[in-house]
């Protein structure tokens, strides 16, 4: 049986807000959401291991008791200060003893702000969430060319490919470098990039990484299309995004990854994230949600025209 999916968004009743687009508001966010709730919506049920509220730091951990990992995911000010619209820093590792310690640790991610930055919307379940910041100043989905409107990323487990993996955490976005990222935009999920990325340490639990970075797909579209399946009567045909890596890659003890128990080429889903046949709807506003088969599906702003959806309903079934 999987995990019930829950949407929260800053036009919730009660929900806490970016007035300023400062750290302290981000984190006030994350806590509301992860751990504490707010209005009439219960949290995700993530637990706060670390705070160090003069440093606007803090650190999450996702639930053991729902099969999660029980890894952990640190978010912090890039400058130490509550100034707005900072970049805020993410990293993740499979354990902490206190904030900026981390075992086996991830590559650290940038996550970017603008002063059009004033909305917020999360997406997830108690292992996995997406965390998606939105311009305000327009709502429509289609947005301009600029990679602070695209900072939409997933954190958390991914749906594995078996359950011998020790180590499913990771930042799904299209981020590839291979090395801490700390002092520029970043780059999310919805950017215009024909590739997605994820580092994720070993499965079999050595203290090996890999950057995984894997192709969207063939059927990718980088043009300007207004229009929406429906008025079109056109069916979507979704697409689960699946974690791969490359053929030519070994391990660290040099076997392929075609092979590898390391490093297995293909690692999994990005839980609920699908990609459709179907480009458009760039100057439909936010939110876009489709409802098929008692399920709601999530439309992504992006750039050019959107087809990254977010299936909500259930993960890790």
């Amino acid at each position: 049986m999987g995990l019930p999916v829950t949407i929260y968004r800053y036009t919730d009743a009660g929900a806490p807000q970016l007035t300023n687009g400062t750290p302290s508001e981000w984190i006030d966010i994350l806590k509301k959401v992860l751990v504490e709730g707010y209005g009439s919506k219960a949290p995700l049920g993530w637990t706060l291991e670390f705070e160090n509220a003069g440093a606007f730091k803090v650190a999450f951990r996702n639930s053991v008791a729902d099969g999660g990992s029980g890894f952990y995911f640190q978010f912090w000010s890039s400058t130490g200060a509550n100034t707005a619209f900072t970049t805020m820093l993410l990293k993740c590792g499979s354990s902490m003893s206190a904030l900026d310690v981390f075992i086996k640790p991830l590559y650290t991610r940038a996550m970017g702000m603008a002063s059009q930055t004033k909305g917020w919307e999360i997406i997830g379940t108690s292992r996995g969430f997406y965390l998606i910041p939105h311009m305000t100043t327009t709502l429509q989905m289609g947005l301009s060319n600029a990679t602070l409107y695209h900072q939409a990323r997933f954190i958390g487990d991914i749906e594995a490919n078996t359950t011998l993996d020790t180590s499913p955490f990771a930042i799904v976005d299209t981020d590839a470098t291979n090395a801490d990222v700390t002092s520029t935009t970043g780059a999310g999920l919805n950017w215009f990039a024909l590739t997605f990325c994820a580092h994720m340490n070993s499965a079999d639990g050595s203290n090996a990484t890999y950057l995984y970075n894997w192709t969207r797909g063939a059927f990718v579209s980088n043009a300007t299309v207004d229009s929406d399946a429906e008025s079109l009567g056109v069916n979507h045909n979704m697409v689960p995004v699946t974690i791969t890596g490359a053929v030519s890659v070994n391990d660290a003890n040099g076997v392929s990854q075609v092979n590898s128990l390391k490093m297995p080429y293909c690692r999994g889903l990005v839980p609920g994230l699908h990609n459709s046949t179907f480009a458009g709807y760039r100057t439909v506003n936010w939110p876009k949600d489709l409802l098929a088969n008692d399920v709601i599906w999530v439309l992504l702003r992006s750039f050019y025209s959107p087809q990254l959806w977010i299936k909500t309903g259930t993960w890790y079934d």
